[in-house]
C-alpha cells in the first residue's frame, strides 16, 4: 500500500514506505496524476522512509516523470537520508521549472513548512 496525504488542497505528500519497484512507482505516479487532474499546479512532498531501497533505474524513471510534469509541479520537497538521492535532486533543480529542495529526515518539519507555501 502506498501512503499519501494532503497538507492543503494543492499539496500532496507521498511516503515511500517500501522498496521501490515498477508497480510501486506506478502507484505513486497515479496518486500524483489524480491530484493533477483536479489542480492545475501542485506542490509535492516526498519522503523516503528509512530502510527502503530505491534502485537507480526506478529513480531515473521518476525523474523522467517529473520532467514531463514540471510545468504542473511548482515545488518538490524530497526528504531522505539517502545522500545520493539528495545529490541528484540538487542537480536536477537546474533542469526543470519545478523548484526542488532536498531535506534530511531530521528536517522533515522544515520541508513541510517549505512545501506548504
Amino acid at each position: 500500500m502506498t501512503t499519501s496525504f494532503e497538507l492543503a488542497g494543492h499539496v500532496v505528500g507521498i511516503m515511500v514506505d517500501e522498496d521501490v519497484d515498477q508497480e510501486y512507482l506506478d502507484k505513486i505516479h497515479g496518486i500524483i496524476e489524480k491530484k493533477l487532474a483536479v489542480n492545475d499546479k501542485i506542490n509535492l512532498f516526498c519522503e523516503i522512509m528509512p530502510n527502503n531501497e530505491v534502485p537507480l533505474k526506478y529513480f531515473l524513471r521518476n525523474i523522467r516523470f517529473k520532467f514531463e510534469h514540471s510545468d504542473q509541479i511548482n515545488r518538490l520537497a524530497m526528504v531522505t537520508d539517502l545522500n545520493w538521492v539528495r545529490g541528484f535532486m540538487d542537480v536536477d533543480n537546474f533542469f526543470v521549472s519545478t523548484e526542488v529542495k532536498s531535506f534530511e529526515l531530521k528536517d522533515r518539519l522544515e520541508a513541510i513548512q517549505w512545501i506548504s507555501m
